[in-house]
């Protein structure tokens, strides 16, 4: 029995028109990755493709075959063959919409049709001849051969085909008797071109089929002409009456759905030229979240136009552990690290390759993000209030066995009171089948919770304690991390003494003069 087609990205309908971009979207810069990619199918809008998360782990995997096919050249080629043809019927409609005589809306409208059925039949036969796997692109080859099989697209195909081909073929001349002009069928040798435009050869084009506006004189000598051969103009007219509409919905939205796919291999590609490596991470239904070379796909974004190089990480969540507690210095990697398992998660989700060498991601209901902001004056909150109220949502969502990303939280609360508040965070999304990552500057915070694994972002072990920001199975140490920083604002013991001596051993009035001065 030949199933339903709905859509290359769901395998059952699904609402998307009331969908608004998730808040994680900014905290993961998922919303810098997107608009890359959106740069890759200019002419479509593609962003609001990407903001229903998650879809469902049937629809993921659904997705994932997919793009397995669209991955393969002679598909991928035939998809681009098909959008560029799509949206050379588009170009026609528009001169027709732009056009100022019925006659010539008329046979824009018929090249319109015929770039459409030329699309579409290419489609069909491509596909049918691809051998393609996916679930997804089977039952869309199967809807184009029952819609290429109508009547009406036979018929409307095949005579669009006929009245450009006519068009094509349509050559009057010109000349010029006395004080009338006299208009036949047929050719010349080009003398008339050759002469305008300086000795070079010209493609004579019908003005149908060549700009949407005709010159007064073109108006007048089609109007002369029609007198003579008024079944070419009637035929024409004729096929606008009898097709005042093309375009099936469930094809046009094929199309754009194409670009979903093929606007993220692109910018894969680009990504892939710059050195950065992609792969297809596997389902891991039975095993935790692991994966080797992560790196944030949004720094690198950035990056590669710099030249500056992404350190990635390798992680593996280990039989039992539900979450990361990452410490570290500051500045040391932390936050970048999280964001990588967020964009990671997204991606896996949503069906698409990931930024890793090696990836296993099972599927997570939903995705929680908190990130520390500044503190807004307006609200008339203090920072902890801010968080709390922000954090309040998240504890509440009805979301087992979500992803759950919390990076900086309880800053402002004394060090005791941060671990407590911590803790109870911890627990109660664990207790909820939760996995995550949580950064902080609490040594303590991960203790004692079943579950917990610490993390840290390493130092080089030199004297200058560098960052190198690899993140590593470490307790945090329980020393300050700002050492390199100290030395370079100039802010050592050593350089610290030797300044105030410095100050205090200049008399006051020297330095009001010198202030003067």
């Amino acid at each position: 029995m030949t199933m339903a087609y709905y859509s290359i990205l769901d395998p059952e309908p699904s609402e998307t028109a009331d969908v608004s971009r998730p808040g994680f979207f900014w905290d993961l810069n998922l919303n810098q990755i997107i608009d890359a990619v959106q740069q890759q199918s200019p002419r479509y809008d593609i962003r609001k493709m990407y903001d229903r998360f998650p879809v469902g782990k049937a629809c993921a995997g659904y997705r994932r075959e997919v793009l397995g096919d669209i991955r393969q050249p002679d598909i991928y080629e035939c998809l681009e063959t098909f959008s560029k043809g799509m949206r050379g019927a588009a170009a026609a409609e528009e001169c027709r919409e732009a056009a100022r005589t019925g006659l010539q809306k008329k046979a824009w409208h018929a090249n319109a049709v015929y770039k459409y059925c030329a699309a579409v039949s290419g489609l069909q036969a491509a596909l049918a001849e691809s051998g393609c796997k996916s679930e997804g692109l089977r039952r869309l080859s199967e809807y184009l051969a029952d819609y290429t099989a109508q009547t009406d697209f036979l018929k409307s195909s095949k005579e669009a085909g006929a009245i450009r081909k006519m068009l094509g073929e349509l050559h009057l001349v010109l000349e010029i008797e006395d004080n009338r002009i006299v208009i036949t069928e047929g050719r010349r040798d080009g003398a008339y071109g050759k002469r305008l435009h300086g000795g070079e050869q010209t493609r004579e084009l019908a003005p149908f089929l060549n700009t949407s506006g005709m010159s007064p004189l073109e108006e007048a000598v089609f109007e002369a002409f029609r007198k003579k051969r008024p079944e070419i103009f009637d035929r024409i007219e004729a096929f606008g009456d009898e097709f005042p509409a093309f375009g099936d919905e469930t094809i046009l939205q094929a199309e754009q759905e194409m670009q979903y796919y093929l606007a993220y291999l692109r910018f894969e590609e680009r990504m892939r030229e710059q050195g950065f490596s992609f792969c297809v991470p596997e389902p891991g239904t039975d095993r935790q979240p692991e994966a080797e070379g992560l790196y944030d796909l949004a720094l690198a974004c950035v990056n590669c136009v710099r030249k500056i190089p992404v350190v990635s990480n390798d992680f593996a969540f280990r039989q039992g552990e539900r979450f990361f507690v990452v410490g570290g210095p500051n500045q040391g990697g932390k936050t970048t690290f999280a964001r990588s398992m967020g964009q990671l998660v997204y991606l896996a989700g949503m069906g698409l390759d990931v930024p890793a060498k090696r990836a296993r991601v099972p599927h997570f209901t939903a995705l929680l993000t908190h990130f520390s902001a500044e503190e807004s004056l307006g609200s008339g909150k203090g920072k902890l209030k801010e968080e709390l109220t922000r954090l309040a949502p998240m504890m509440k969502e009805e979301a087992d066995h979500a992803f759950v990303i919390i990076n900086e939280l309880f800053t402002t609360a004394a060090h005791y009171d941060g671990c407590v508040m911590g803790k109870r965070v911890l627990t109660h999304f664990i207790e909820k089948g939760c996995m995550g990552v949580y950064v902080t500057h609490l040594k303590e915070l991960g203790e004692g919770i079943e579950g917990v694994a610490a993390l840290t972002a390493m130092l080089d072990g030199s004297r200058e304690r560098k960052r190198t920001y690899k993140i590593s199975r470490e307790h945090m140490e329980g020393v300050g991390y700002a050492e390199d920083i100290v030395k370079k604002y100039g802010l050592t013991y050593e350089e610290l003494s030797r300044r105030l001596s410095h100050e205090l051993s200049v008399p006051a009035g020297t330095k009001c003069r010198e202030a003067r001065q």
